[in-house]
């Protein structure tokens, strides 16, 4: 577990990678804004890259952790429903935590994010949801199925965070549509896009 030395300095790091679009950033600003002396940043980040790398890594592994966990608490077993709540709930944890939505989509799109998605939990639930007959997709189609939910997820993220909609109407809209892309028909796409979400901690 983090110790609140830590949890301070990934937090400034993620208010700062997500402000600038880029990983610009000093020792001391980071200091700063983590409200620490510079010796302790020192003694507890190696490089300004290698904790950018942490912190991304750290983000995807919390967030599917929480999720999944959540989803099974709550008993969600079909992999439409799964992926319905998951994307939702990504989009929530976005609206509720702006600085780590803002990172999320200025940052998810990359080769490095995509192999883990490749190998995490929603795309262990899709091909679930192949094997089981629920999804109708041409085999062999995992890179596009990876990138299509991950850039809709931050798509509707986006839209949340510049105000364009609220975090139900995206996610909704989100989860509806790689449903639909994945062969679940309109009516039960809706209905599963529309469920209650359970509670989930914060991020």
């Amino acid at each position: 577990m983090a110790s609140k030395t830590e949890r301070r300095i990934t937090e400034a790091a993620v208010r700062l990678f997500a402000e600038r679009g880029t990983t610009d950033v000093t020792i001391s600003e980071l200091a700063e804004e983590a409200g620490i002396a510079r010796g302790t940043l020192y003694r507890n980040v190696e490089s300004i890259e290698r904790l950018f790398d942490k912190v991304k890594l750290d983000i995807a592994v919390q967030l599917h952790d929480t999720n999944v966990a959540v989803m099974n608490g709550a008993g969600i077993t079909d992999p439409p429903e799964r992926l319905a709540a998951g994307t939702r709930m990504v989009v929530r944890h976005a609206h509720e935590n702006p600085s780590l939505g803002r990172f999320m989509v200025r940052f998810a799109m990359t080769d490095e994010v995509l192999r883990d998605l490749l190998s995490g939990p929603p795309m262990q639930d899709i091909k679930r949801g192949i094997e089981l007959g629920r999804y109708q997709v041409t085999p062999g189609g995992e890179l596009s199925i990876a990138a299509m939910l991950l850039g809709t997820d931050m798509a509707a993220a986006w839209m949340v965070l510049e105000g364009h909609q609220g975090w139900r109407e995206a996610g909704t809209g989100a989860a509806e549509l790689q449903l639909r892309a994945l062969g679940i028909d309109a009516a039960e796409a809706r209905d599963l896009a529309t469920r209650p979400l359970p509670d989930s901690p914060p991020l």
